[in-house]
């Protein structure tokens, strides 16, 4: 018989974070996550309070996971799933995607990748600074990256530079959830669509979820950090 295990967040501070949303929410003071007027990821950032929320949320489900590390892997898929959804939802609605591929993809990935992917969306709203690695406070490009794949038990040097050289080049068709995309200066990581990331861009912004532009879509260049 498989033993009982709780999913409770071993966060308090998290779990305080999500009882001060969920007030603000129930009495009006903030809107609710997926009601606000959205755009283009690169034209206008994600409101601060969709933010926040999409933050909490990855937090709660990488302490879910944790806390179900010793169940079989379908049983850490149910759990991440519990996240996945309304999360997915919140993220294509801002990058006016479908949110239906987008949960496909993050439903198929494996659970490691599905971790990496909650680890970077608590980064979200930090603030970007210049060779920072700071996660919380600031982060700069391949800090962000870095971190994320950290939880995932993968590690990757600083500097965007080394690690497009630390992985293995795969195909825009090929790309998965996790794969880090490249171009001079700068890398960011897919969120398992095509041209859809998340990134710590520069100074002035904060780690964003991003639709990569047409016109630099053709000349960026994508690796697989496991290889």
């Amino acid at each position: 018989m498989t033993a009982r295990v709780s999913y409770y967040p071993k966060s308090i501070k998290t779990l305080g974070v999500s009882l001060l949303l969920g007030l603000l929410l129930a009495t009006g003071l903030a809107p609710l996550p997926g009601r606000l007027g959205v755009g283009v990821a690169s034209a206008k950032p994600m409101p601060a309070i969709e933010s926040a929320w999409v933050a909490m949320q990855a937090q709660l489900a990488l302490d879910a996971l944790e806390a179900a590390e010793n169940v079989s892997a379908i049983e850490q898929r149910d759990v991440a799933s519990r996240w996945v959804n309304s999360i997915a939802k919140i993220v294509a609605e801002h990058l006016e995607i479908s949110s239906k591929e987008l949960v496909q993809s993050w439903q198929q990935s494996g659970i490691n990748r599905q971790k990496v992917l909650f680890s970077a969306l608590t980064q979200l709203g930090v603030p970007y600074k210049t060779n920072a690695d700071q996660p919380g406070r600031a982060l700069d490009c391949s800090a962000l990256t870095k971190f994320a794949w950290l939880s995932a038990g993968v590690f990757i040097p600083r500097g965007s530079s080394q690690q497009y050289a630390f992985g293995e080049r795969v195909k825009t068709s090929a790309v998965r959830l996790g794969d880090l995309a490249w171009y001079p200066g700068h890398i960011s990581m897919s969120l398992g669509l095509e041209n859809i990331v998340i990134q710590a861009p520069t100074n002035g912004r904060s780690v964003e979820v991003h639709k990569i532009d047409e016109s630099r879509a053709d000349w960026v260049q994508w690796v697989d950090p496991t290889q």
